[in-house]
């Protein structure tokens, strides 16, 4: 279901950086249901200093944390997944949610899939960054492409300036899809995602952000660079 009662949960293992910023964002918090952990976790944390309720299926396999997953879901009539989980969803779950999970991938796919797109990217001397929002398929890393933003890589720039820049595509691109979603613009036909009268005059965002919230967004540069996720 898309529209503007849309329900969200994120579910994480990480350390919820993109979601602790994004969680700051009136439309998004508004839309989030709550937060879902596999385990212990930083974004567990997180997630409770913004009063989201948080639930940790310390289930101990995929499979186990994917059944208990899909039944909360059902029961709590949630909409999509913004997907900060480290492992693979069942199929079942896959299935039952098809084109609802949305993953926020440090990369651009299909390059520099895995754990560390981010770090991948820099290792092989990538001249452009970027990264990628996708639903969920069949293949990690292999999902249908909403959107995607460019980064060039610039040789003046620090690694942790580098990842602080793909951090705030990747908060600004949560917040922008989560406005699409609301607006019930997101279209799929098949592999193929659309945006209903989706703009593309920005070349480090496509398609272009449009939501004042995504593109008024400003996260200074930290001390310490954020850790992924």
């Amino acid at each position: 279901m898309s529209g503007p009662q849309s329900r969200f949960v994120f579910v994480v293992s990480t350390s919820g950086s993109v979601m602790n910023q994004v969680l700051t964002i009136p439309t998004v918090r508004s839309a989030t249901h709550s937060v879902i952990a596999d385990r212990p976790c930083p974004a567990v944390d997180k997630a409770r200093a913004h009063g989201i309720p948080v639930i940790v299926f310390d289930e101990g396999s995929n499979e186990a944390f994917s059944v208990r997953l899909s039944d909360y879901l059902i029961r709590h009539s949630i909409d999509y997944i913004l997907s900060f989980y480290t492992q693979f969803y069942a199929d079942t779950l896959r299935t039952m949610f098809r084109d609802r999970i949305i993953n926020f991938h440090p990369s651009l796919l299909p390059a520099f899939k895995g754990m560390d797109g981010f770090g991948d990217g820099v290792a092989y001397r990538a001249k452009i960054l970027g990264t990628t929002v996708e639903l969920i398929k069949d293949v990690m890393d292999e999902g249908k492409i909403v959107m995607q933003t460019c980064c060039p890589v610039d040789p003046g720039l620090s690694r942790e300036q580098l990842r602080h820049h793909i951090f705030v595509q990747q908060c600004k691109t949560l917040v922008q899809v989560v406005h699409w979603i609301r607006e019930n613009r997101l279209q799929v036909n098949g592999d193929h995602v659309t945006v209903r009268d989706a703009a593309w005059h920005d070349l480090a965002y496509a398609p272009a952000l449009e939501a004042s919230e995504a593109i008024d967004l400003s996260i200074p540069f930290p001390e310490r660079c954020v850790e992924p996720g």
